[in-house]
């Protein structure tokens, strides 16, 4: 049973234990695809354009943001840190609050 949450253009939430979100290559295998954003992710948002997330790094517990234009290549996707993430919401007026999962 697949559990997953779509968020769009073909980018998945997965639910189970480690969180992450993934990018979907066949809709023959829905909820599995290469990770865009690493385990765990433990807050995220999403609407018709963005993917804004924050995720705890398993092995060092680093803190990471990302903000995913959905219209470009998921390997394009970099982490970015507090202040960065920060400034690129407010340059791209990206309109999201972070939930927690």
């Amino acid at each position: 049973m697949d559990d997953s949450i779509d968020l769009g253009n073909n980018y998945r939430y997965i639910q189970d234990y480690p969180q992450t979100i993934i990018y979907q290559i066949s809709q023959e295998h829905i909820g599995s695809g290469p990770e865009a954003i690493p385990p765990v992710v433990m807050e995220y948002a999403y609407n018709d354009k963005w993917i804004i997330a924050i995720n705890k790094d398993l092995e060092d517990q680093h803190i990471s943001y990302w903000i995913i234009d959905k219209s470009k290549d998921y390997k394009s996707i970099e982490p970015l840190d507090s202040i960065a993430y920060t400034m690129k919401i407010k340059e791209k007026n990206i309109d999201l609050k972070l939930e927690k999962n």
